[in-house]
């Protein structure tokens, strides 16, 4: 192998190698809200201490209800959908990525069969600029894919945010509750009153209103 061909190889896989692994996907369970304040320590002995004075009468006469939020995420059709129109979105992008891969991978090849040997730096230059060019179109071809998906997540995740609240802003109309907390299983609240749980009056609800949705579209 000439050393003209043993340059564009090593530039090949220098380029090949600085493509970050493709991968999309966040989460498996639909969206979520995550959220740490993290204090230094030592800093809570300087923040000033409130007391609040606890009416435990208005407590003891307030209606509480709760709903799991890991069953609102498998059992929600909206969610299902959103999944479903995720994951096609993330195929395609891929797919077309794909494309792009195979055909710099062939020209490369292409070049790669060329005889060297007698190729003058202008030459070996230009194909080194043409393989560059290739895995620029490639690098700012995934990027604008991994931007996209992220935008869709997020207006997923807004839509299905202001889908539940307001459902639950109709429902309590009629419900009259106090307090509804949303838990999750192996979460921080503890749940001692299983009678208290809504889960399923929320997710027929919000099913109910999402193919009336569905319908009317």
């Amino acid at each position: 192998m000439s050393k003209n061909t043993t340059l564009l190889l090593v530039v090949w896989n220098v380029l090949l190698s600085a493509l970050v692994a493709w991968g999309f996907m966040r989460t498996s369970n639909g969206p979520t809200l995550d959220s740490a304040t993290v204090i230094p320590e030592g800093a809570e002995q300087m923040l000033p201490r409130v007391t609040v004075p606890r009416d435990t009468n208005a407590l003891k006469e307030a209606r509480i209800a709760y709903f799991y939020m890991d069953s609102i995420q498998k059992k929600y059709e909206l969610i299902a959908d959103k999944d479903k129109s995720f994951r096609a979105k993330r195929q395609q992008l891929e797919s077309s990525l794909k494309k792009e891969m195979d055909k710099a991978q062939a020209r490369y090849e292409e070049l790669m069969k060329k005889d060297h040997t007698y190729s003058t730096q202008a030459e070996v230059a230009k194909d080194e600029q043409e393989l560059q060019a290739l895995m620029a179109k490639i690098q700012g071809q995934q990027a604008n894919s991994e931007e996209e998906l992220a935008r869709m997540e997020g207006r997923i995740l807004t839509e299905i945010i202001g889908e539940l609240r307001g459902f639950l802003e109709v429902y309590n109309a009629t419900a009259g509750f106090d307090y509804i907390f949303s838990v999750q299983n192996e979460g921080q609240v503890w749940v001692g009153n299983k009678d208290l749980d809504i889960s399923d009056a929320i997710i027929n609800g919000l099913n109910e209103r999402y193919r009336v949705s569905k319908t009317a579209k």
